[in-house]
């Protein structure tokens, strides 16, 4: 069994890999963004943010977090990319 400093060591990774998602993440919706507004629509669709958010419950219930749990994952990543694409109208 792995020590804590390993176990440590393996989470600073993943927290690695988990921000280099979410930041790629944050490019492409700015991108999204940014045609969006080219084409005159909203900055927001509140349908497609409950779309996501059924998304993430799926995903978390194949890999056993909770409902709730991943209900929050979704909406702080929703709550950085609104805030973001939010800019671009402004």
């Amino acid at each position: 069994m792995p020590d804590t400093e390993e176990l440590r060591e393996q989470i600073a990774t993943i927290d690695a890999e988990i921000i280099d998602l979410i930041a790629t993440r944050m490019e492409i919706a700015d991108e999204l963004a940014k045609a969006k507004k080219k084409s005159s629509q909203s900055y927001w669709n509140v349908e497609k943010e409950h779309e996501v958010i059924e998304r993430y419950l799926e995903l978390c219930e194949e890999v056993s977090l909770s409902e709730d749990e991943a209900r929050q994952i979704a909406e702080l990543i929703l709550n950085i990319s609104k805030e973001r694409q939010k800019q671009f109208f402004e």
